[in-house]
């Protein structure tokens, strides 16, 4: 029995011994200075990724194409009316769009499939101004692997997805807005 012992003592040391240096190498050397993406929450794609194109109608009617942001940086956030937190945040979207509103555009896409009904109760009860998108048969979502909501993606001038934030954020946080000039490129 005390050999058990004592052998075990050795493999957990040596386990220590090998463990502790292997954490230490993949510490950042920039611990405690994590980018303002990485701290507002915002995943990076590891390869560039194009943002797929589509078009969808608004609450009025009037098909609107990913194709007309070209050019333009864009926040495409995915929400659904029955989502208390979707609501909470797209209100927060509206007062974050009010300070980057020369720099950036924001569509929202509703994942509600055939409640439209729904989805314009909430935008008059929340007074949503953003542009709101009908995904009816929630295509758009699963091109883009929308697997909860909200959802944000931020696509760059070129039409490349720069990241997700997944869940819910406090979009008028000063990380918010540093987070989206940082990885869009804006001033």
């Amino acid at each position: 029995m005390r050999w058990i012992g004592l052998l075990l003592l050795i493999v957990l040391g040596t386990a220590m011994a090998v463990i502790q240096p292997l954490q230490a190498k993949d510490s950042s050397p920039t611990l405690g200075k994590a980018s303002v993406c990485e701290s507002f929450g915002v995943q990076r794609f590891e390869a560039r990724k194009e943002a797929s194109p589509f078009s969808l109608k608004d609450l009025n009617g009037k098909q609107i194409s990913l194709n007309e942001f070209k050019g333009k940086p864009l926040l495409l956030f995915f929400w659904g009316s029955w989502c208390l937190a979707c609501k909470e945040d797209i209100a927060l979207l509206e007062k974050f769009f009010e300070k980057i509103r020369s720099q950036i555009e924001i569509l929202t896409i509703a994942i509600d499939g055939e409640k439209e009904r729904r989805v314009k109760n909430v935008v008059k009860d929340h007074r949503i101004t953003l542009p709101v998108l009908l995904d009816k048969k929630e295509q758009v979502a699963r091109t883009y692997g929308v697997r909860m909501i909200p959802t944000a993606f931020l696509i760059n001038r070129e039409g490349w997805v720069e990241g997700t934030v997944v869940g819910q954020r406090d979009w008028c946080a000063p990380e918010a807005l540093s987070a989206v000039r940082e990885l869009l490129g804006l001033r």
